[in-house]
């Protein structure tokens, strides 16, 4: 963030003042009344009114320098911080891999932090990491809090993708398969039909994805005994 910069007045110095006056005290009398009448000549002004529009603009454009300066800066920052929470994420998916999860929960939610801060609530990004979140909070067995997660991502690629896309027939794949975890079979057929029909259109029926959705479904299928539709 863009740190609040001091005010930059044009206050006049009070030992300045001092100084002046010192001097003119040993100029030559003559010189001094010589100023004396000019001045009685002349109507008095605080400050040159041109002077204090030349600092003003100088002091307007240093300013604008510094706030650009600071801007490039907090730039930068941001693309750090944003490479810090890829790299975040990164390994929290080999720790969920292998079966660490609370570690990988603790990288997941520190890139979630970052890129929340960053992006903000609606982006993408912060979709994709919900989506990690709950795919390890399933992993600890933690169901309900998963499809939260699962949620709150499908939520995001809703508004931003469209009903139609791949990314939301992943989240409808994995609610799914937490609901299945739950036993909540009917429900979790739903959800990975969902899935089915969009990866058909996108994809066709010969594509691994689509293969997988049909083997999800038919899993959920024996579960409940119907092994002949299974």
């Amino acid at each position: 963030p863009t740190l609040d910069q001091p005010e930059d007045g044009c206050q006049q110095n009070p030992n300045n003042t001092r100084h002046d006056d010192e001097a003119n005290k040993k100029r030559p009398a003559e010189e001094r009344s010589t100023d004396s009448k000019a001045r009685g000549k002349k109507k008095k002004k605080p400050t040159n009114d041109d002077e204090l529009s030349v600092i003003s603009s100088e002091s307007d454009t240093e300013q604008t320098n510094n706030d650009a300066t600071e801007q490039n800066l907090s730039e930068q920052e941001k693309k750090n911080q944003l490479r810090k929470a890829e790299k975040l994420s990164e390994d929290g998916c080999n720790l969920k891999d292998q079966g660490k999860y609370a570690g990988a929960l603790n990288l997941y939610q520190e890139a979630a932090d970052i890129r929340l801060k960053i992006l903000g609530e609606s982006h993408l990004k912060v979709a994709s990491t919900y989506s990690k979140i709950g795919r390890a909070l399933r992993g600890q067995g933690k169901y309900e809090e998963a499809i939260k997660m699962q949620e709150k991502a499908l939520e995001i690629r809703l508004d931003k993708l469209g009903n139609r896309h791949e990314d939301v027939a992943q989240s409808y794949n994995n609610i799914g398969n937490a609901l299945d975890d739950q036993g909540k079979y009917e429900e979790a057929i739903k959800m990975h039909e969902k899935a089915l029909e969009i990866r058909l259109d996108k994809l066709g029926n010969r594509h691994p994805v689509v293969a997988q959705s049909y083997h999800d479904i038919g899993r959920v299928l024996h579960r409940q005994g119907k092994y002949e539709e299974a």
